[in-house]
């Protein structure tokens, strides 16, 4: 399971829970809905992903994991699961059915992280998702079960504490004991457990309850102070463990926290509550913008944030090109921003807002991949900052445009349907500037058109009539531009190439991305009108223009288009190596749609050179691989047309091999579908059952087929989306290869055939 889904990679030593872990899989085992409970801090999200990395094998399709806490909207559970699984669906916002349709045949292991404030939602999911996909196991963590039925439990109790008195020996191997000198060892390796000071160390964790983080606190300070001087602390600073059961060990948590909090600095603690405006993790230019001000300034926030780091109150996370930081649950919940939080609200919406500015601008390749990589991991704070702006009306205009702003991230960032679910909420209640409306009008347009869903694309270009005949040329040029995608989404190629055409030959020098984009889809409406000829010639000026520009997205759907033109001339070997590279582009660029269209391209080329396998194969696989943002095909009636027109074709020549090549796609993963697609697939083609077709080729076929119907050659070019004079020369074709002088001869012979 790739993306979102991925487990996460511990930073620190997995110490103790073996009975734990053992019953989580035995459990999982006989039941598929298991529940891990307990207080918060005692580790219950490290027993669970322990648990699922170590039954990874006994699931065919993998371990998903899903992090909920950083999710409050129990409608849009099902949405925030599906993108993580990467879930194929339609133009509406992802509900239990395409769960269900995507769950139904995977043996997988769906582990919901941090679910206590989703309960009732997630026991609904899980009681639709279980019954209707027999292979699915779900693991949940929450600080109470779910009370769906079928559910097992688990609880994570606090760590077991030593005894007084134990041998040093004997202490070293308690479980919190171990936890804590693990800890500690990180922050002070000189540290070692001996009999002067194992009384000392017994009594701390006893103290703090075998609670895993209150212990993990502790360690840090080893550092800075003997622990004897810790437990002394300890001990002024409340009534630890003196309550019975879960409420005390709540409380020696809190008293745990609240400890830590006494130990901070002025500037640290003042830090620590600013710091919960964040939704997610953030990075210090971030901490640095919405936090400073005249009592703490920008100069003190890192010493302050670097204070907190080193004291386990804020955890860093990232790689080595960008650091981000984060708070565990647990910290976050125990400060708040109190009297500030209307202030750092608004700092925090205009950070972002700043950061929407950045991701909107064009940029070179590597920019791109690395602004989507930026806009992922700030997903939860962007999102914040647009339901803020959405939330208050003197900024609705605001929102509006920073909804423009993150188009490349709506697009192919993975989250179309809440980019258009904000962009249809905000036009519908504030108008902004024509610049923004127009803008926000055509980026809806676009994302409708992406998933099929056609009459709401040509609504939203309706609207955008208006602004753009305020706002001059430019304008209408970018609007002519769309409602070329859009005709050409409908079918319609004599209206796509006049818009597209109006739109290239006046934007011209300096048109941009819209340029580009313009050209190559009136590259694909020549292909598809039958003027191969002149399609290449664009097409070739569209890959010219991307490699001027730095563009190789762009150049990469010209080259895959280049393939479909190669293709139609009968040059299947160099429409592989075209298509093929514009798949390498695309899947480093992470184009999800992309890299899907390239592999059902490779599919058919497979298939014109008499790999039918290899062609099912491919076509599966790349069905899988559509994400749930973007409709199959872009709900393109020609595309889809020329698929069924495949899939007839290979039924008839694999017979019953059929549904075992298409098994075989649909079990690759994303990672191998692509690397199969990539592979040459050399070798002599592939032996197949005599067609019942034979001596037509798949397309002839189709055409006799509806010359059976008693379509005329006119109505045949518009059914199958070709020129006229192309259906002229299947026929003779037709009529040559089958020794006939009439159509009515082709009619008896294809009623003889079915």
């Amino acid at each position: 399971m790739s993306g979102g889904a991925a487990l996460p990679t511990a930073l620190t030593n997995f110490v103790g829970r073996r009975k734990e872990v053992a019953d989580v899989r035995r459990v999982l085992q006989r039941s598929r809905l298991v529940t891990i409970t307990g207080i918060a801090g005692v580790g219950k999200t490290r027993v669970a992903l322990r648990a699922a990395q170590l039954m990874r094998r006994a699931f065919g399709d993998g371990v998903a994991f899903v992090e909920l806490s950083g999710h409050s909207d129990p409608a849009a559970l099902e949405q925030v699961i599906g993108h993580a699984l990467e879930v194929a669906g339609g133009p509406s916002p992802l509900g239990v059915d395409d769960l269900v349709k995507h769950l139904a045949d995977r043996r997988l292991l769906l582990v919901l992280d941090t679910c206590e404030h989703l309960a009732e939602a997630c026991s609904r999911l899980v009681q639709e998702l279980l019954p209707a996909a027999p292979g699915l196991h779900i693991l949940i963590t929450s600080r109470h079960a779910l009370r769906a039925p079928g559910e097992h439990t688990v609880i994570v109790a606090p760590m077991a504490v030593p005894e007084p008195g134990l041998p040093v020996a004997d202490l070293a191997h308690t479980e919190s004991v171990a936890l804590f000198l693990d800890r500690v060892a990180a922050v002070d390796p000189a540290f070692d457990l001996t009999a002067a000071n194992a009384e000392t160390v017994g009594e701390l964790c006893r103290r703090l309850d075998g609670i895993p983080l209150a212990l993990e606190l502790a360690a840090v300070r080893a550092r800075a102070m003997p622990v004897e001087r810790l437990l002394r602390l300890v001990h002024e600073h409340g009534r630890l463990g003196q309550a019975s059961g879960g409420e005390g060990r709540h409380a020696t948590m809190q008293a745990a926290i609240a400890w830590s909090h006494d130990l901070c600095t002025p500037g640290e603690r003042l830090l620590w509550a600013r710091l919960t405006v964040f939704a997610g993790t953030f990075d210090l230019a971030a901490a640095e913008t919405v936090c400073s001000d005249d009592e703490l300034p920008d100069g003190a926030v890192y010493p302050a944030l670097a204070g907190l780091i080193e004291k386990s109150i804020v955890i860093r996370d990232g790689d080595a090109r960008h650091t981000v930081y984060r708070m565990p649950d647990a910290i976050r919940e125990f400060a708040a921003a109190g009297g500030e939080a209307v202030r750092l609200r608004e700092r925090h919406r205009e950070h972002y807002l700043a950061l929407a500015r950045r991701l909107g601008t064009e940029r070179t390749d590597q920019d791109r991949v690395e602004a989507l990589a930026r806009a992922r991991a700030d997903w939860p704070n962007l999102r914040a900052a647009l339901e803020s702006y959405a939330a208050d009306p003197e900024a609705l205009a605001t929102g509006l445009e920073m909804g423009l702003l993150l188009g490349h991230v709506w697009v192919f960032g993975g989250r179309a349907q809440y980019g258009r679910r904000y962009l249809e909420r905000l036009l519908a209640v504030t108008d902004g500037p024509d610049r923004v409306r127009m803008g926000a009008l055509l980026q809806l347009a676009h994302i409708a058109v992406g998933q099929g869903d056609l009459p709401a694309a040509r609504r939203a270009l309706a609207a955008a009539e208006e602004p753009a005949a305020r706002l001059g040329v430019l304008a209408g040029l970018h609007t002519a531009k769309m409602l070329g995608t859009l005709s050409f989404a409908e079918g319609d190629l004599e209206a796509a190439e006049r818009h597209l055409r109006a739109s290239v030959e006046g934007l011209k020098a300096g048109g941009g991305i819209v340029l580009r984009n313009a050209t190559v889809e009136l590259g694909l409406t020549l292909l598809l009108a039958g003027r191969t000829g002149e399609a290449g010639d664009v097409l070739a000026r569209a890959r010219a223009l991307c490699r001027a520009e730095g563009d190789g997205a762009t150049g990469a759907w010209a080259a895959l288009a280049l393939a479909l033109v190669r293709r139609l001339r009968g040059e299947h070997a160099e429409a592989e190596e075209l298509a093929r590279a514009a798949l390498r582009t695309l899947s480093t660029l992470r184009i999800t749609f992309g890299r899907a269209f390239c592999v059902e391209v490779l599919g058919w080329l497979a298939a014109d050179r008499g790999r039918p396998v290899r062609a099912v194969t491919l076509l599966s696989a790349a069905h899988r691989l559509w994400g749930h943002e973007v409709s199959p095909l872009f709900g393109s009636p020609v595309f889809a047309a020329e698929r069924a027109r495949y899939d007839r074709q290979l039924r008839d020549a694999l017979g019953l091999q059929y549904a075992k090549a298409a098994a075989a796609g649909r079990a690759l993963s994303a990672e191998e579908a692509i690397a199969d697609a990539l592979s040459a697939g050399s070798g002599p083609p592939e032996p197949a059952a005599a067609s019942v077709w034979a001596p037509l080729t798949p397309r002839e076929t189709d055409v006799a087929e509806l010359v059976a119907a008693g379509l005329t050659n006119r109505l045949i070019a518009q059914r199958l989306v070709i020129a006229r004079r192309t259906v002229d020369t299947h026929v003779e074709n037709i009529l040559a290869k089958l020794g006939f002088s009439g159509r009515s001869q082709i009619a008896a012979w294809v009623t003889r055939r079915r």
